[in-house]
């Protein structure tokens, strides 16, 4: 009796489901603190348009240009929102690949069990044949000791 095929290769294309499920882990985080990093930046700018607003505020200027201010902020704000949303979606996202992940590896350390468990079974096998053949060459000892 020899180990089964079937269970190295399922074990094998569990370990390939990881290693996918963790590049999509990856992915999903670098997705996250690229969006991150955009809502920062979109935060500093608020911040330093809003201060200039407010310096410009002070002194003599034009309708125009405070219009100009306050539209770019409004819009600012806008962008702000959307990023808040594609960063929500993005860690929702995250969520699930690291639920993929933990599948994956229940999954791979089910298969490398099955492997394990699959040689035992072997090894069992092959120290009951052995027994059964010391047996066997007992028993004809014994029986030739008999005879003579």
């Amino acid at each position: 009796m020899k180990p089964r095929d079937c269970w190295p290769v399922l074990a094998k294309k569990a370990l390939e489901g990881v290693e996918t499920a963790q590049a999509k882990v990856t992915l999903a985080r670098g997705k996250v603190e690229q969006l991150e990093t955009s809502r920062n930046k979109i935060n500093e700018m608020m911040t330093e348009y809003k201060e200039q607003s407010n310096t410009i505020q002070v002194r003599l200027h034009s309708m125009a240009e405070t219009s100009n201010y306050r539209h770019f902020i409004t819009q600012l704000q806008i962008l702000l929102k959307q990023a808040e949303q594609q960063i929500s979606q993005a860690q929702m996202e995250l969520v699930d690949a690291q639920s993929e992940l933990m599948q994956a590896e229940l999954k791979k350390m089910k298969m490398d069990a099955l492997v394990e468990q699959d040689l035992a079974n072997v090894r069992r096998w092959e120290r009951k044949m052995e027994q059964k053949q010391m047996d066997a060459l007992g028993v004809t000892l014994y029986n030739l000791k008999a005879q003579s």
